[in-house]
């Protein structure tokens, strides 16, 4: 108990009262302090020198980037124009390229079949805009959808066209594109490309046929029954409407390289 009674009576130590002690004496120098406050101001004085160059060269790194994306921006949109402008222009060049045909082989009597082959090839290949009736599909996503699976996909829309062909159309295309036997359907990133070109929901597709049927028989078909099972279980929407005339443009003419005519015709 003697220990105990020794710590009770000493709690305070004899150097922290001697430092006590001598903080209170009037007129004793605190030099450490008077130190330290013109130290500190430098410090800060530095640090905020820092903080704005620091700014300023973000601010500066910022407007330098906007500046890059406006003037990337700009070349893009140029480049899109001046693309569709050759689009345009070559479009132009083969309907009348293709109107001069017709008038050199029509003052021919001789070859009025010929006129007639080619005009039922370039049909059926998807090189000559066709008028006619039939259906024209909405395709779209679900309402508010926030999975990749109620968005409407490269495959859907590959079921979508299938299913059609299936059930008698003989003329079809994807959002104003005319699809041939070298069109493709597929995924770009994030966006369906057809013939090579991005598309914007939604997808009208247009068909060309027997506007009273196409509609039953494209639900018959496997790629119907998709379809139902889609906007079921996950929401995809899909409008089907009889049109009594359609306007299917033409496809872009490819560039062949390889592939060429047999000799002496298909037989």
């Amino acid at each position: 108990m003697g220990l105990l009674a020794y710590l009770g009576s000493h709690t305070l130590d004899e150097d922290y009262a001697f430092v006590s002690r001598r903080r209170s004496v009037v007129g004793t120098p605190d030099t450490g302090r008077r130190r330290a406050g013109p130290l500190a101001a430098v410090v800060l004085l530095v640090f905020a020198l820092l903080v704005m160059t620091a700014a300023a060269q973000t601010s500066r790194n910022a407007t330098d980037d906007a500046k890059q994306r406006r003037i990337l921006a700009t070349q893009v949109e140029n480049a899109r124009e001046q693309l569709t402008s050759d689009r345009n222009q070559v479009r132009a060049l083969t309907i009348q390229a293709e109107r001069l045909q017709r008038l050199q082989l029509a003052s021919d009597t001789s070859a009025q079949g010929v006129l007639e082959d080619i005009s039922t090839l370039g049909t059926r290949a998807g090189t000559i805009a066709v008028r006619g009736p039939g259906v024209r599909l909405l395709a779209d996503d679900a309402k508010e959808a926030k999975d990749v699976r109620q968005k409407v996909l490269d495959s859907d829309l590959q079921g979508l066209v299938n299913g059609l062909w299936e059930a008698g159309a003989e003329a079809i295309s994807v959002n104003g594109y005319r699809l041939t036997a070298l069109s493709a359907i597929r995924l770009a990133g994030v966006a369906i490309t057809v013939n090579g070109r991005s598309l914007r929901r939604p997808y009208t597709v247009e068909a060309i046929g027997n506007r009273d049927t196409l509609p039953a028989r494209f639900a018959e078909t496997s790629s119907g029954q998709a379809w139902l099972d889609l906007q079921r279980e996950l929401g995809l929407r899909l409008d089907i409407t009889s049109v009594s005339s359609l306007r299917l443009p033409a496809a872009d003419l490819p560039t062949l390289r390889f592939a060429n005519q047999k000799p002496g015709g298909l037989s």
